[in-house]
């Protein structure tokens, strides 16, 4: 593998750990009252699906950045994105709202490993040359977070109301709709 290639995938590793970890922080917030239905809960039990996530992720990134120090940015970076990964995952086979917000906990701890890891992967193993476009590419990933997250939300409640729409409309016009 040549540098320039070993540089690039770095970066896209980065930059993919932040951007996962910055658009899930808030992503969530849209599909509090769908939470809140779904699982026969309140409001305030939903929102700890977003409070347990932003939690974990602020009490954890401090001791994944020192345990990256001590054995290996990348080691621990594969670790969060693992995390992240089958925590997704079981959030979407979630049954209840506990298991719900107890994979939102678990999904915190990876995008902590993968905040933590971020910059200091690019610091420490992309070429000096490349160094500052990567720097710069991981802050377009850290910004593109909130701003995909805005552009998501307004998209599925768009979607969400013109499929409520199409579907009322349908039930009145379908005589076997009420049977």
């Amino acid at each position: 593998m040549t540098k320039h290639l070993q540089d690039f995938l770095i970066t896209i590793i980065s930059g993919m750990g932040m951007l996962l970890s910055t658009l899930d922080t808030g992503i969530i917030n849209v599909a509090l009252s769908f939470l809140r239905g779904q699982f026969q809960t309140t409001t305030n039990i939903a929102s700890f699906t977003i409070t347990g996530y932003t939690l974990a992720l602020a009490i954890s990134i401090l001791p994944l950045g020192v345990l990256s120090d001590k054995f290996g940015k990348l080691k621990i970076s594969y670790l969060g994105f693992i995390l992240f990964g089958l925590s997704s995952l079981f959030c979407g086979f979630a049954n209840s709202i506990g298991w719900l917000i107890t994979g939102r906990i678990i999904q915190g701890i990876g995008a902590a490993a993968l905040q933590a890891t971020s910059a200091a992967l690019i610091t420490t193993l992309v070429s000096e040359d490349r160094k500052n476009s990567a720097i710069s590419s991981l802050g377009v990933m850290i910004g593109l977070g909130p701003v995909l997250r805005s552009f998501l939300r307004r998209y599925i409640t768009f979607f969400k109301s013109l499929a409520l729409h199409f579907l009322d409309k349908r039930s009145l016009y379908n005589p076997r709709s009420n049977m």
